[in-house]
């Protein structure tokens, strides 16, 4: 995690619209679903990545259409 993101990573509102995201997917990498593969979700990602300018954005930190639930391995595979 950067250091600009610490404080938005540890507030309520992620934490709220992280579980909000990966109940929407079902609890499943959707990476790995697309592959055919049945991976429980252990992380949520950014479809945009988040920079010092937009981190106070709500319409790309806390959008569910801007999210994605990924195992560990695809996360990193996308960054």
């Amino acid at each position: 995690m950067k250091d600009f993101a610490e404080a938005f990573y540890k507030s309520k509102a992620w934490k709220d619209v992280r579980d909000l995201a990966v109940k929407r997917d079902r609890y499943l990498c959707v990476d790995c679903l697309a592959c055919g593969r049945y991976t429980p979700a252990e992380e949520v990602h950014h479809v945009v990545p988040l920079t010092p300018e937009n981190i106070t954005d709500p319409k790309i930190t806390l959008a569910l259409d801007t999210l994605v639930s990924l195992c560990r391995e695809c996360h990193r595979a996308r960054h």
